[in-house]
């Protein structure tokens, strides 16, 4: 039987360089995953976003047919309904927060539109309107006027 010190060594474990490396490799993978992570949770909240302002249209619609207006009861001027809200709802952290208008330069008796601002920086598609023409908008800074969407929004 042959002593123990004769017997070659075995490594256990890893070496510095082996460690460091491995960490590198993680941490670009990480930074390559993580602006796709990103732009899927802000897809994810913009479809949301859509989804109520849809709904509000469609109350702001039935209003309408009732009251021959968007325009609430008490103000001619102001969309009937409880704005702002928020998306989602409490108490889930506010993604976007939906307002009602009138489109520019028509008053509430003949068109309105549903804004869904955003709480966080979406320079992609910005806020995102509807107008009861069913027009899909969107706006990327408040000075800009409001134009077709991007793809994707």
């Amino acid at each position: 039987m042959p002593h123990r010190s004769c017997l070659p060594r075995t490594q256990q474990g890893f070496s510095l360089v082996e460690l460091m490396v491995t960490l590198m490799i993680v941490t670009i993978l990480a930074a390559m995953a993580l602006p796709a992570w990103q732009q899927h949770f802000h897809r994810a909240w913009r479809m949301q976003a859509r989804a109520e302002a849809v709904t509000a249209m469609l109350a702001l619609e039935r209003h309408a047919l009732n009251a021959s207006t968007f325009a609430s009861a008490r103000d001619a001027t102001v969309p009937a309904g409880h704005w702002p809200r928020p998306v989602p709802a409490p108490p889930a952290p506010v993604r976007h927060w939906l307002t009602a208008t009138s489109c520019a330069g028509l008053d509430l008796s003949r068109c309105v539109e549903v804004r869904a601002t955003p709480t966080f920086v979406d320079t992609r598609c910005g806020t995102l309107v509807l107008r009861s023409t069913g027009e899909w908008l969107s706006l990327l800074t408040t000075e800009s006027p409001p134009a077709r969407p991007p793809e994707g929004c």
